[in-house]
């Protein structure tokens, strides 16, 4: 097994409107996963960045003087958290860069909003097309009204729903659950937006719907911020290397990031993906301490659990309900409050959470040691100390 290790993570504050350029916002969270792990600037070889993203690498070569030797995209959004480390994790151990960046830069509340469709659909004016075949937006889902993840989402909601065969109470409870155990998580990290709002099961219940089912708290926060890490071969600096153990970035047919096609996300093809990285690691779901599952929708931890074993198939509702997600749960997950409660950079901060629980360092941290999950659809990394 490749020795490879994040050892620096850094962050801006998360807020709804930064007042900063998104290129400002990378450089400063770059600039502080440095700092974290006392890797000077021109020990830098290599790039890692969403293929959204508008802060290229030459901005960031320019803002450093960086001198690379490799660099990459990842693509699909949502997909693209653990695929950025699991690229820098490639090129370390393959010998193509020595430290490697991975960042992440968005406006995603006072500039484009992901959860009105303007990334997709444009802001410009003018008559909106439809083109293409991926939902949202896309000529087969844009002209029925798909436009936006969350709407995607719902439908995935419904379809779990009847596979699992919930009613719409225990769809709601499995749900709130979720949303309420993530925001107590929130309430005890200071960088989270919602950290100061509690929320029981009788004020998710009140929230309004924003697509049947989902109402306003299980979906993701719009947030201006930035995240980075740093990814190299070596322990270095003053805190405990993160190991990566294993890595996987997966794509399947009609599922290239949010699909109204193909299997759910707790589909064969998931469950074998999440199966291969577990295996790759050595570790079993039951040696999980906690997990980071990408949560732009509630929907998504469900079919998460599922999708990496942690329950048996449409098995993750009613055990949920029964134990919840919180610290005294079988598997505490997105213990910083995740996309629902801390902040949505698109991936970023749930693994800069993964890092914190490894290292013992979260403001939430599970006290039993050991392996920890990063899970987005078909993507997955198993963190370790």
């Amino acid at each position: 097994m490749s020795r490879v290790a994040i050892v620096g993570v850094g962050q801006t504050r998360y807020s709804r409107e930064s007042g900063r350029s998104e290129w400002q916002l990378a450089v400063e969270a770059i600039s502080n996963a440095l700092t974290d792990c006392g890797i000077d600037p021109g020990d830098v070889d290599g790039l890692v960045r969403y293929s959204y993203d508008n802060v290229d690498e030459a901005m960031i070569v320019r803002s450093f003087g960086l001198k690379l030797r490799y660099y990459s995209q990842t693509g699909f959004g949502g997909l693209g958290a653990p695929a950025t480390l699991a690229h820098a994790y490639a090129a370390v151990a393959s010998g193509q860069a020595r430290v490697v960046v991975c960042y992440r830069s968005l406006n995603g509340r006072s500039t484009t909003r992901y959860g009105r469709a303007e990334r997709s659909l444009g802001t410009g004016g003018g008559d909106l097309i439809a083109t293409g075949d991926r939902a949202p937006s896309g000529a087969f889902a844009g002209p029925y009204g798909m436009l936006s993840p969350g709407q995607v989402m719902a439908m995935w909601a419904r379809r779990y729903q009847w596979e699992a065969g919930l009613t719409e109470d225990e769809l709601a409870a499995a749900m709130g659950r979720i949303a309420v155990d993530q925001r107590a998580y929130a309430r005890a990290n200071p960088d989270a937006v919602m950290g100061g709002r509690p929320l029981d099961q009788a004020g998710y219940l009140a929230g309004r719907v924003i697509a049947t089912p989902l109402r306003i708290f299980d979906l993701a926060l719009e947030t201006d911020g930035a995240a980075a890490l740093v990814v190299t071969d070596a322990a270095v600096g003053p805190r405990p290397a993160v190991w990566i153990r294993s890595a996987i970035q997966g794509l399947i047919p009609y599922a290239e990031s949010i699909a109204t096609y193909g299997e759910l996300r707790n589909g064969p093809t998931y469950r074998s993906l999440g199966s291969r990285l577990l295996q790759d690691a050595d570790v079993k779901p039951a040696d999980l301490v906690s997990a980071s599952i990408y949560d732009a929708t509630s929907v998504s931890v469900l079919l998460g659990l599922e999708g990496y074993g942690i329950y048996p198939v449409n098995g993750a509702a009613r055990a949920v309900i029964e134990h919840g997600i919180g610290p005294e749960s079988p598997l505490p997950v997105n213990t910083s409050g995740g996309h629902l409660s801390e902040a949505y950079v698109h991936g970023m901060n749930l693994v800069i959470e993964a890092v914190r629980q490894v290292r013992g360092e979260s403001m939430n941290q599970i006290p039993r040691s050991g392996p920890v999950l990063v899970a987005s659809g078909p993507s997955g990394l198993v963190l370790a100390p």
